[in-house]
This record gives structure tokens, C-alpha cells and sequence, in this order.
């Protein structure tokens, strides 16, 4: 407090240091031109023999993009300003660590998805083909609930909502 009534100039520099937090604060950054506003998500292709994974690949990618927001997912890709394409290439299940009994107590997950997003009207890859892999050990328990993949398939979901619309990776 005794720099601040010491100061003459303490009340000109309150309005400067709260224009500075304000310009440090994360705003999202939009790569994706404005015009593109509705997506349809596809239906993953699932190019391993894991039954299920291009459900559960679908659902957490259509999560995200819920969570996300900037654009609206559209049940028909003929409306949609963009259509994502996804196809599972690799998931690997191996075991890490084995119990008292020689039966794998931990495993870990590596799956690798190829998307790729283009506009229905005008043909134009907004996204071009682009591999993402995400990967996780997991220890096997009787707790009911949540799936191994979820937290990979999240992680790819988000990697994939990040290149198509910041434009990063």
C-alpha cells in the first residue's frame, strides 16, 4: 500500500496495468474462414479389426465439437458447410505389465486416425488429409463406467477440431 500513495501517477497506471491483463487473456483464433459454419461429422472408417472403435471415435469427436462450439454439427452432409472424413488406419492393444496369475494387468492403447474436412458445395479440402495418433497405458480394474479409449479418442478429437479451425498442428 505505501507504493501506491507514494506514487502521484498510481491512478494513471491502474486503467494501463488492467488494459494489459485484459490483452493477455486467451481468445480463440479462428483460421477457418468465417462463412464455414456447420459441419457433418461421417461416420469414422475402420480400417483395424477393433469392433466398435469407429462408434466410439464418432462419438467423442461429435462431443467435442459440441463442447467447442465454433461450428454447429448438421445431421445431413448436403446442408453442412463442411464434411469431416475419419478413418481409423492402427489401434494397438498391448500388454505392459502382467498380474500374479500371467494375465495383462495394464495395457497400452496407440490408435492412429487419418481426417480430413472439404467443403460439399465446392469440392475445396479445407483440411487436407492429416494424421493424428493419440496413445495411453491403462490398468485394468473393476470399476465400472468409462472405456480405455476415451481419454485417446478425446485427445485425437480435440487434435483434429484444433488443425481444422486454429489451424494448428
Amino acid at each position: 500500500m505505501y507504493l501506491f500513495r507514494s506514487c502521484p501517477y498510481w491512478k494513471n497506471l491502474i486503467p494501463l496495468l488492467f488494459l494489459v491483463l485484459v490483452g493477455c487473456g486467451s481468445a480463440p483464433v479462428r483460421t477457418l474462414p468465417p462463412e464455414y459454419k456447420t459441419v457433418f461429422i461421417d461416420v469414422a472408417n475402420n480400417k483395424t479389426l477393433e469392433y466398435g472403435a469407429e462408434e466410439r471415435l464418432t462419438q467423442a469427436v461429435v462431443r467435442e465439437f459440441q463442447r467447442d462450439g465454433n461450428l454447429r454439427q448438421v445431421s445431413e452432409w448436403r446442408t453442412a458447410d463442411l464434411v469431416l472424413e475419419m478413418s481409423i488406419t492402427q489401434y494397438d492393444l498391448d500388454p505392459v505389465t502382467l498380474d500374479n496369475d500371467n494375465r495383462a494387468a495394464g495395457r497400452n492403447l496407440v490408435v492412429t486416425v487419418e481426417a480430413e474436412a472439404r467443403s460439399p458445395q465446392s469440392g475445396e479440402t479445407l483440411m487436407a488429409k492429416k494424421e493424428f495418433s493419440g496413445s495411453g497405458t491403462f490398468f485394468l480394474s473393476n470399476v465400472p463406467g468409462g472405456r480405455r479409449e476415451d481419454d485417446v479418442y478425446r485427445r485425437i478429437a480435440e487434435s483434429v477440431i484444433a488443425t481444422l479451425i486454429e489451424g494448428w498442428g
